[in-house]
This record gives C-alpha cells, sequence and structure tokens, in this order.
C-alpha cells in the first residue's frame, strides 16, 4: 500500500504540515495548471552562476532576400515571400532531424504565410528592378507544432546547455596537437561559426591564459575529464565539443567528441573535402561550419520526440519556501516536453504536483537536467529537485536528519476541501494517481 507523499504518518517532515494551498478549495478551481507558454519569445532565465539567453526556436533571424523582376514592386513582393518561405524552412530544421525533413509535407506559401505571426524588415534596398533586404521572421509556434503532429513527423524543442568547443588542430597525423597557439587557424574558424545554428549554442574560448591554464592540448586530446570540465564550468556551460582536425591537401578530417554531464559521450567523424581553387580560410569555414550543423544533428537525433500523446506522473518536490516552488515551476514551464502540470498541494517544505509529458522518461530527465533539475525515485515517489537547491532526504525525513525551521509563524491545519468535496489531497491509504513509474 503505498501512502500520500504529503502524509506525514509516511514521511517524517520534522515541521508542522501546514497545507497552504490544496486542491478543492472553495475559492478555485480543483487543481492549479501551468501550461507552457504558447508564445515564443526571446527569454533570459538564471541558470548556475549567471545568465543565460534561450533564443525563440520559432523566429528566423536575418533571412537574406535578394530578387530581381521586372519591377521594384514586384521585385519587393516576390522578396518578402521568398524570405518568408525561406524562413520557415530554417525553422523547420532547426526542429527537425535531417532524416526527418524530407516526410515534411509540401506547402504553398499561402498555406506558409499563414503561419507567420509577424515580420520585420532591415537593411533594406532595392533600385529600378531589384530588392534586397534582411527578414526577422516570427512564426505561431501553436501552428508549426500541429503541422508536425498531425503529419507524424518527431521533433524536438529541447535547448542544450552551451557546450565549450575546444579546437585542437595538426598538419598531419605525426605532428602535435596545437590548442591556444596563435599558428592555429582551425580555433580562429570556429570564432566565425554562425550562431543562429540551432539548439545548441557553442561557445568558443577566449584563448586566454585562463583557458590555457585549466587545459593544455595534451590533456585536450587525452580527453582528460577533470580539465575540460574546469573549461566548461568557467563558462557556465554543461561541457564540451573536442574538434580535433587534421588537415591535409584534399581537404581535412574531423573526429568531434561531445563530452557533457549529463549524457554518455558520443564521437562524430567527418570529411571536408577541399574545392578546387579553394582557399584555406574558405575550406575551414566551410569544415568548421559542417562541424557545428554535426554537434546540432547529433543532439536531435537524441531528442527527437513523437508527441503521439502523454505520461502522467506525481511527484514531489522539496522546497524551502515559496519563492523557490516559484523557481522550480518557472523552471519546469521552460521545458518544452513537460505539456502541463498540475500542483495538488504545497506544505512549509514539499509540493505535490502531477505532470504530464511527451516522449520518454530518459528524454524527459534529460530536458529537465538542461535546466538544472534533477527527476529521481526514492520508496516508489518520484522526485524533482533543483540542483544544488533542497534535498529529498530532508524532506522525506530520513533518520537522524534536521530539517530546516521557517521564519513563518506556525499556523493550525486548515481543511480547505468544501462542503461535499472529495480530500485535498489522496488519503493515505490510497496510492496518489499516477505515482507508477513511467513507461
Amino acid at each position: 500500500m503505498k501512502a500520500n507523499i504529503l502524509d506525514r504518518r509516511r514521511f517524517a517532515m520534522g515541521l508542522a504540515g501546514i497545507v497552504l494551498w490544496s486542491v478543492g478549495a472553495a475559492s478555485g478551481p480543483a487543481a492549479w495548471t501551468f501550461f507552457n507558454p504558447a508564445a515564443a519569445q526571446s527569454v533570459t532565465v538564471t541558470m548556475g552562476p549567471g545568465p543565460v539567453t534561450r533564443p525563440d526556436l520559432f523566429v528566423a533571424n536575418a533571412v537574406p532576400v535578394d530578387v530581381t523582376a521586372a519591377s521594384v514592386t514586384e521585385a519587393r513582393e516576390r522578396g518578402l515571400t521568398q524570405g518568408r518561405v525561406v524562413g520557415f524552412r530554417k525553422v523547420l530544421s532547426r526542429l527537425v532531424a535531417r532524416d526527418d525533413l524530407n516526410n515534411v509535407p509540401e506547402l504553398t506559401a499561402v498555406q506558409i504565410i499563414d503561419m507567420v505571426r509577424d515580420f520585420s524588415i532591415a537593411n533594406e534596398r532595392s533600385s529600378a528592378v531589384r530588392y534586397l533586404a534582411d527578414l526577422t521572421v516570427r512564426f505561431d509556434p501553436v501552428t508549426i507544432r500541429r503541422l508536425l503532429r498531425n503529419a507524424n513527423i518527431p521533433f524536438t524543442e529541447t535547448l542544450s546547455k552551451p557546450l565549450v568547443v575546444v579546437p585542437l588542430m595538426r598538419e598531419d597525423a605525426n605532428a602535435n596537437w596545437k590548442l591556444w597557439e596563435e599558428a592555429n587557424a582551425w580555433r580562429g574558424a570556429w570564432s566565425l561559426v554562425p550562431p543562429d545554428l540551432g539548439l545548441v549554442s557553442l561557445i568558443v574560448p577566449a584563448g586566454s591564459g585562463e583557458d590555457a591554464a585549466l587545459l593544455n592540448a595534451d590533456q585536450a586530446a587525452a580527453k582528460d575529464l577533470t580539465a575540460l570540465n574546469q573549461l566548461a564550468d568557467r563558462y557556465g556551460a554543461g561541457g564540451t565539443v573536442l574538434a580535433m582536425a587534421t588537415g591535409a591537401p584534399e581537404g581535412m578530417q574531423m573526429t568531434l567528441v561531445e563530452l557533457r554531464n549529463d549524457l554518455p559521450s558520443a564521437e562524430l567523424s567527418l570529411i571536408q573535402s577541399a574545392e578546387p581553387g579553394q582557399a584555406r580560410d574558405q575550406l575551414f569555414a566551410a569544415a568548421t561550419t559542417a562541424a557545428a550543423e554535426a554537434v546540432q544533428e547529433n543532439w536531435k537525433q537524441r531528442n527527437r520526440v513523437a508527441f503521439g500523446g502523454t505520461t502522467q506522473i506525481t511527484a514531489l518536490v522539496p522546497v524551502s519556501d515559496l519563492r523557490e516552488w516559484l523557481t522550480v515551476k518557472n523552471r519546469l514551464n521552460e521545458v518544452p516536453l513537460i505539456d502541463r502540470l498540475e500542483l495538488q498541494a504545497i506544505t512549509r517544505d514539499r509540493a505535490q504536483i502531477s505532470l504530464y509529458y511527451a516522449g520518454a522518461q530518459r528524454q524527459l530527465e534529460l530536458a529537465m537536467s538542461q535546466h538544472d533539475l534533477a527527476l529521481t525515485q526514492q520508496d516508489d515517489v518520484w522526485i524533482i529537485q533543483v540542483r544544488g537547491g533542497v534535498s529529498a532526504t530532508r524532506v522525506l525525513g530520513e533518520p537522524g536528519v534536521e530539517t530546516r525551521s521557517l521564519a513563518e509563524p506556525t499556523l493550525p491545519e486548515v481543511d480547505s476541501s468544501p462542503p461535499g468535496a472529495g480530500p485535498s489531497a489522496p488519503s493515505a491509504e490510497a496510492p496518489p494517481p499516477g505515482a507508477a513509474p513511467p513507461q
């Protein structure tokens, strides 16, 4: 028999179990539901030591337009249509793995324009018959999600924590690796990679003395995790990408090794062939772009989800006060796989929620880890914790674990259920709904 995770008879709290908000309150609905915001805006959130700007996945920035027609009016009209169509393809390629793009239904320009929320124009120039501009196109996330789901196209909106690029270069297989040296043109080429590539932000270190003190070329080539993690921590990143390139007259051979804190390592091999007459810097630019796109593709492959249904679990969230609960709630609302969450009850040191999500459990864990949240199971109870936040063992009341007192005065317990309503939370004799582990 499973007990309610809020029941003090099952879990010692150390404090009076004071229900501050609960389901079934006479003044409100049976539960508080928080939906993922449909509007997509560029939002700055705080994770770890500093703020991280999370890009808007449904905005195509700086789409170049260059159209020549019989008149400038016709050129402008065609250019604005072309820019929105190209922007749509750019957004789709950000969310959908390359193998699945061919399965996206063919749409007319009118159908694509119907999904545009708005667009803005910059650097507009024209002549009698030519029109040039840069468009920023903002699409309606709801309509794009509906398109992909109706077509059974797997996709992902899970943003990765940034990764630090460690660009190792050698001229041939017998040469020594270069990393921070000025002669390492490979590092310079990485600094020119377009920033708007997708779900994984890539950070190219400055190559300062502090960087060199943390990691040298030999440590990087040996995949020294301690040194690599120290470099990642310096830049507030979630891991590193070893970009190991060996030059050759006919092109470049590349090995990309992703070393993340929340996933097994992944290794990719690429070859960038040199075109006839291609300059060295052009070859490097093409190689870094291909390597960066391969990192994006690997992340999409690992996280793509077929949104055919949702799984529900009931979980406990250890908190120290209302502010910490709001922090957890806001982070959960930023996880794209979570369709909604319902607050069932909250006490001084825990909240009980129902969580509805798409995809597999491991994908949910990974998506939550990008927001510094951990999903674990203890004694048949699902626990959601902020990394570095309140310990679940404190809330679950393991013997000898002392709880912290709060500044709020002790209040008597209140039965908030209206007459004739069911209990505000499941009783100790009945398991909470959805407590079984997800499949």
